[in-house]
């Protein structure tokens, strides 16, 4: 049985306005999810015709959050470790990720950027926001502020919410306290 058919089932009619909003919001991050990966794979083929855009999705969070361990990017973004692995390997045969063991556990391979990456980087947010520019000309200031706000708070939501029940969820230890002795 699957989940959709698990939930109960609501007419149309019985559904709210607000549903229908929802369900018009979720499009609408369709669009531009679909216009995002469109460009990162463009740009990650400008790099290196090896390279997917996934890789430089991965790149940028080495740069942001970084140093991160191949399981942690694995699980940040809910992606197979082959798939993780394959495209760390390319990073770092371009020269964009370095590696170092871990101070407290020398077996844990850290990746962090090298600089070559983030000048890389800051080459395609500049590509990045003129495409952005492009499709916000005609906004004024006020709208953008409202658009800005709202998926602030929107994702700010997402940073509190439980983990999903997902294999990678599942795989992560949590770190606990040490009992003192």
């Amino acid at each position: 049985m699957s989940d959709s058919s698990a939930r109960p089932r609501v007419s149309p009619e019985a559904r709210g306005e607000g549903d229908d909003i929802v369900g018009d919001i979720i499009s609408e991050f369709s669009e531009v999810i679909a216009f995002a990966r469109s460009r990162w794979a463009r740009y990650a083929e400008e790099v290196h015709a090896d390279l997917r855009g996934v890789g430089l999705i991965m790149l940028q969070m080495i740069v942001r959050k970084g140093p991160l361990t191949a399981t942690g990017i694995a699980q940040m973004l809910d992606m197979d470790k082959a798939v993780v692995s394959r495209q760390l390997a390319k990073l770092r045969e371009l020269g964009l990720v370095e590696t170092e063991p871990a101070a407290e556990d020398r077996r844990v391979v850290l990746l962090t950027p090298s600089a070559r990456a983030q000048e890389l980087l800051d080459g395609i947010r500049v590509k990045w926001a003129e495409a952005y520019h492009e499709r916000f000309s005609g906004w004024s200031d006020a709208e953008l502020e409202q658009l800005r706000g709202g998926l602030h708070r929107f994702n700010a939501t997402a940073e509190h919410a439980a983990p999903p029940d997902l294999p990678s969820s599942r795989c992560t230890r949590e770190v606990t306290e040490e009992p003192a002795s």
